[in-house]
């Protein structure tokens, strides 16, 4: 029986690790480029309706209960459930177990109850479960010395997690807890663990979607060689230090000109607000002004032309009362001159 317990312990954690990897090749991903397709999104639908399942598992008494069995204290086990769910979050569900050689018995537990569920990911949840069990144990002890009780009741609860193969398919890990059967030596308290596959019906056919960020080239054309603008603020989340989609937009416009106008040379002047100890704003603001330095060298601007600075807060943007926000501060600066 120990054999079985492990194999099913490496086989659940297998499914968890197939998991795991599947979520890792889901993360966004995105290319540098000039301009930025829509994000993809997953579609919206309706996650109520039935669904039917079926797992693999071991039962097993715990070192403090096994007195009250004569013979093994861990028996193999089949699940079959079915349930509905209302919502993503809250559900009903039935289940029938066959638990073979528990002791000097066979069982079959009959399960009724609530199952909740709390999404993680866009596609690994966890869920908790709690309901009553009916047990019938078929005894094989013809003595009657260590047998169960044929007909009792326990109350249930479980946890897992599930993770979403697609719309309509899901693999589970988790474990049931049995409270107080009935034996004639005593109560003990029973362990399912399992790894098992539903299948919920009236699902969409496509796969899951999962957000992805796209960017594509796109070819600015330069129309005239005289420089639209000549000063350039590229605002940023408060700590962000990577470009966003509104500063490679306006880089764009930046790198055209002067790609038209060889003799134009841009200072790039990072800077921060007062949020934050002066280390980290002096840190923040030189990493904003060298990672748009560095977008221009990508695309063609030399370095001999740029001038590249960072202020931290300590030579704010002036603005007028109307405009008196933070963002205004935690910018790049660029003036082509």
């Amino acid at each position: 029986m120990k054999l079985k317990s492990l194999s099913l312990s490496v086989l659940a954690a297998l499914s968890l690790g197939v998991a795991t990897s599947a979520m890792a090749a889901d993360a966004t991903t995105s290319t540098t480029a000039t301009a930025t397709a829509p994000a993809q999104t997953a579609p919206s639908y309706d996650q109520s309706g039935f669904w039917v399942g079926g797992a693999l598992g071991m039962g097993y008494v715990g070192n403090g209960d096994a007195g009250v069995f004569n013979g093994t204290s861990e028996a193999p086990s089949v699940k079959l459930n079915a349930g509905y769910d209302f919502n993503k979050y809250f559900g009903l569900y039935g289940s029938y177990d066959y638990m073979h050689d528990l002791g000097t018995s066979d069982l079959h537990l009959a399960t009724l109850g609530m199952k909740g569920n709390l999404p993680l990911t866009e596609k690994l949840s966890a869920f908790a479960k709690l309901g009553a069990t009916y047990i019938y144990a078929d005894d094989k002890d013809a003595d009657q010395l260590w047998h169960m009780k044929s007909d009792s009741f326990s109350a249930t609860g479980g946890l897992g997690l599930s993770y979403q193969i697609t719309h309509a398919l899901s693999t589970q890990i988790g474990a049931d807890y049995y409270q107080n059967l009935r034996t004639s030596k005593g109560h003990a308290d029973l362990t399912q663990a399992y790894w098992g596959m539903t299948y919920k019906f009236g699902q969409p056919a496509t796969p899951m979607v999962v957000t992805n960020n796209v960017e594509v080239v796109k070819e600015v054309a330069v129309e005239s060689q005289v420089p639209t603008r000549s000063s350039y603020v590229l605002p940023y989340q408060n700590g962000q230090t990577k470009l966003n989609d509104y500063g490679r937009y306006n880089l764009g416009e930046v790198i055209a000109t002067m790609q038209a106008n060889p003799e134009v040379n841009a200072q790039i002047i990072g800077r921060a607000d007062k949020v934050g100890s002066a280390a980290i704003n002096e840190k923040v603001s030189a990493e904003r002004a060298a990672n748009v330095a560095n977008y221009l060298e990508a695309n063609g601007i030399d370095a001999s032309r740029l001038t590249v600075s960072s202020v931290s807060y300590n030579d704010p943007i002036k603005t007028d009362a109307a405009t008196k926000t933070n963002y205004v501060q935690r910018s790049v600066q660029i003036i082509l001159k």
